[in-house]
């Protein structure tokens, strides 16, 4: 056997060993909110925030036209933007979860909306509520 063949099988096998070994843990998911949702309520909630990037959709269903949002972001940082969509897909509501404060959604077709929460390097707390106005 040459010489350069013996030197790809030990470092092979010693890439596999060390592979084997690690000890590492693998980091929890970065986000994991607190979800209700409800025919004509919806909730999210999201604490402990560190430098998320992720977007989540979630199906909610309304009977109304309109709804109000609540939003109560806390030490956010980076972006947070939520995004709702009525059931034919018309947006009728963007913002970003770092203002504080009740607002209100443009007039959509009842049935079921999508709620689009989009986080770039996100860190802090956030928390949104609709609710059918």
């Amino acid at each position: 056997m040459d010489c350069t063949r013996l030197m790809l099988r030990t470092a092979l096998a010693t890439l596999a060993l060390s592979a084997a070994c690690d000890t590492r843990v693998p980091t929890a998911p970065s986000l994991t909110p607190q979800v209700v949702n409800l025919r004509n309520d919806f909730a999210f909630q999201a604490t402990d925030l560190a430098g998320v990037n992720e977007d989540v959709v979630y199906e909610w269903q309304i009977d109304g036209i309109t709804a109000t949002v609540d939003q109560s972001p806390s030490l956010l940082i980076g972006e947070a933007t939520v995004f709702v969509s009525d059931a034919n897909g018309v947006q009728v509501y963007q913002r970003s979860l770092g203002e504080n404060g009740s607002f209100v959604t443009t007039a959509g077709v009842p049935g079921t909306w999508t709620v689009r929460l989009h986080f770039s390097d996100a860190s802090g707390n956030v928390g949104l509520h609709l609710q059918k106005l």
